[in-house]
């Protein structure tokens, strides 16, 4: 089945002019009952309530669907459509503000990051934008009991990223800037403080703007418990017991809207992908080509504290290698040769995946309303975009 989308694309002087892509007259051939099976059994091993996915080809959106319930309460179906928390998915969309400051002069890489976030403190050695953007500035992550007692801190709403960054903004580093790899919404969160302070838009206002709107991303927004989101899907864990599913903990995403705080549909985000295939965000290739570089050593490693722990946890285990890093996004390859860029979100029960075969324009967007089982998505999503790239069997994904 085709599908024409609506897509917003950069006119003269700024404006924005809406096209309606006339989509080409030979339909790409995708096997829905092949994908909704496959789906099945994923939201069978993962111990989802529902799992959806769109996949787009070559700008005709080939699958959009899924199999399962999106609200066990209302009892509303989980498909392509289902508007969901797409997590640290977020961070693909920050990035992209980030560089069209960057492609328009606004913003240097390189320079600190107190250069456009003033109030944030300095450190003990400073820390660059590029550091932050991968993963090596040293700031650290979420730990364990920082939400208070009950985690009542989850629950409050900041209008305000300086105030939502008070509760960490003070802590050391963990290690000198650039010296080892670890993950850190806590540093991607300042892109929120950035891009506003550097554009003079709320972010959420660039968000929309300059991004989703470009993008024909029409359910896409931030995730505010106010909000009422008609098709929201929602997240579950398993009790304390382990036995049975129930709803995840609420929380207030307001202190990482740009490290994990947005909500999208699956055909938003493939529409993401293609938009970013075609040129749709920057006037300048080399600004996607700097974006998506492999940008650290080969050699670079996780802390020795990290490392250690997985030691202990499995003395006999190859201690694993941090991820081949662009800016915010991850650089892969599947076991059949395919290049893809990609990133991963997880928030309030529920895990979603992303990825992107630049090459061969082909994007996927996979969600799973609870992660019970825990089999790997990304490898799911590699199999999805096999079928469309071979028309191939899909493989079930190993735990």
């Amino acid at each position: 089945m085709r599908f024409a989308f609506p897509l917003l694309r950069r006119a003269p002087r700024g404006l924005l002019m809406l096209s309606l892509f006339v989509l080409p007259t030979a339909a790409f051939a995708l096997d829905a009952t092949l994908v909704d099976s496959y789906l099945q059994r994923l939201r069978q091993q993962s111990g989802a309530p529902g799992v959806s996915a769109a996949i787009m080809v070559r700008g005709e959106l080939a699958y959009s669907g899924g199999a399962g319930i999106g609200d066990l309460e209302a009892g509303t179906p989980q498909n392509g459509l289902s508007v969901h928390n797409i997590g640290s998915i977020s961070k693909t969309q920050a990035i992209i503000a980030v560089m069209q400051l960057v492609e328009q002069g606004k913003v240097n890489l390189d320079a600190e990051i107190q250069t456009y976030v003033p109030w944030f403190p300095r450190k003990q050695a400073p820390i660059s934008v590029r550091q932050i953007l991968t993963h090596t500035s040293g700031i650290r992550h979420y730990q364990d009991g920082e939400f208070g007692e009950g985690d009542v801190l989850r629950y409050q709403q900041f209008d305000d990223i300086e105030k939502a960054s008070r509760r960490w903004m003070n802590d050391a580093l963990l290690f000198t800037p650039g010296q080892y790899w670890r993950y850190s919404s806590y540093a991607t969160n300042l892109l929120h403080a950035l891009v506003e302070r550097v554009s003079g838009e709320g972010f959420e206002t660039y968000l929309r703007r300059h991004v989703w709107e470009q993008a024909g991303m029409l359910d896409t927004q931030f995730d505010l418990p106010s909000r009422i989101v008609q098709r929201r899907s929602r997240g579950y864990v398993l009790d304390a017991g382990g036995g049975r599913l129930v709803n995840a903990p609420q929380e207030n995403v307001s202190y990482k809207y740009a490290g994990g705080g947005v909500i999208s549909t699956n055909e938003d985000m493939v529409r993401f992908g293609y938009a970013l295939n075609h040129g749709v965000f920057f006037a300048r290739p080399a600004t996607m080509r700097e974006m998506l570089r492999a940008q650290l050593p080969a050699d670079i490693a996780y802390p020795p504290a990290d490392i250690e722990e997985e030691k202990q946890k499995d003395p006999l285990k190859t201690p694993s290698k941090p991820p081949v890093q662009a800016l915010i996004w991850r650089l892969g390859s599947d076991p059949w040769g395919g290049r893809y860029i990609e990133h991963s979100g997880s928030v309030k029960g529920t895990y979603s995946e992303f990825v992107d075969y630049q090459d061969e324009d082909i994007v996927v967007s996979l969600h799973v309303n609870a992660w019970a089982m825990k089999p790997d998505l990304k490898q799911a999503a590699e199999a999805l975009a096999r079928l469309a790239r071979l028309d191939a069997p899909l493989a079930m994904p190993k735990k």
